[in-house]
């Protein structure tokens, strides 16, 4: 193949055709909606001016190496629904090259039991649709139920923000993108990896917090827990629990519920201690400090094992006896199940 170059002013730089132009630009610049975190820019919402369809704001997108831009809504009338499954479209920017387009459309979705949107046609060169929201059609109408945004917000080459998880499309190895999760406020960067997709590449900001619960308890008791992702599938978690029942427990071994479940096939440890220096020694016929593990194999809660008190000799059992006013502690970092692996 000859050598050759472009773009320049003289010779065979200076034709830069459609295909050309993308190759060139596709290398710098993903595909996206330009805008900040929390842009309505090229948003989807239900029409108030028709029914049966949906809105898309006005706003700008880098599709493949081209812009596409509207500057008043446009509204996109849905395809009639009889079916008596719902089904979820997908509202596109599509780049027609052959025929020097770009614009807005959405794509029939497949009424089923648990409909999911249709895919998309990515070629260079070719058709390249772009998704912005995904739109629930209810069961026997031409309605909307629900609708999510998969816009990717680009910004003045800061990593693309998404509004949930999984989101931008063809993504390379290394590939990073901004998210909040709605629900908890949690801002996380996340890492495409050939190896498992997207995944959380680390928690931002500061550690989450969530309430641990106490399987078997047998009275009151107060719990804090805080976690904090570490990388693509490790997550921090450190937990308080305090007996404030007036009571010393006895009952079946008691286990604690993690943040999110941890990857089955496998035991793993974190490190945990029961502070018990409340009312003397002796309380709850157990001393002052007692260090122990705690155990997880699959699942989401831990379960703690402390050295035998009455006999140190005898090794550890778990955790079955709870002293009044004492506090158990647990720390320690564990591989998460966050790709689903079960106990592969």
């Amino acid at each position: 193949m000859a050598e050759t170059s472009w773009p320049f002013d003289k010779g065979d730089g200076q034709r830069v055709d459609p295909a050309r132009w993308q190759s060139l630009t596709t290398v710098a610049a993903p595909s996206g909606v330009v805008g900040r975190w929390g842009d309505a820019a090229l948003s989807v919402s239900v029409s108030p001016s028709r029914a049966g369809a949906v809105d898309v704001a006005p706003g700008k997108a880098w599709v493949r190496g081209f812009i596409y831009q509207t500057d008043q809504p446009v509204t996109l009338p849905l395809s009639t629904q009889t079916e008596p499954n719902p089904r979820v479209d997908l509202v596109v920017i599509e780049l027609d090259i052959p025929n020097s387009t770009a614009s807005l459309r959405i794509l029939k979705g497949q009424p089923a039991a648990v409909p999911m949107p249709p895919g998309v046609r990515q070629i260079d060169g070719g058709l390249w649709q772009y998704p912005l929201a995904q739109v629930t059609v209810r069961r026997g109408q031409t309605a909307v139920d629900t609708i999510r945004d998969v816009r990717t917000l680009l910004d003045a080459g800061r990593p693309p923000a998404v509004t949930a998880t999984n989101i931008p499309t063809n993504p390379t190895p290394g590939d990073l993108a901004y998210y909040k999760s709605p629900d908890s406020g949690a801002e996380e960067l996340h890492m495409y990896a050939s190896r498992g997709g997207w995944s959380i590449a680390a928690s931002l900001g500061k550690a989450m917090s969530y309430t641990p619960q106490l399987n078997y308890a047998a009275g009151s008791y107060s719990a804090k827990g805080q976690y904090q992702w570490l990388s693509s599938n490790s997550m921090f978690v450190s937990i308080n629990l305090r007996n404030t029942s007036g009571k010393t427990w006895k009952t079946d071994a008691l286990n604690v519920t993690l943040p999110t479940k941890s990857r089955g096939g496998m035991w793993q440890v974190l490190t945990c201690a029961l502070m018990n220096n409340e009312h003397g020694d002796g309380n709850g016929g157990m001393p002052n400090y007692v260090i122990g593990s705690a155990y997880t194999y699959g699942g989401s809660s831990v379960q703690p094992v402390f050295q035998t008190t009455g006999a140190p000799m005898n090794g550890g059992d778990w955790w079955q006896s709870f002293p009044v006013d004492s506090t158990l502690i647990i720390t320690g970092v564990y591989v998460a199940d966050y790709f689903r692996e079960g106990n592969a």
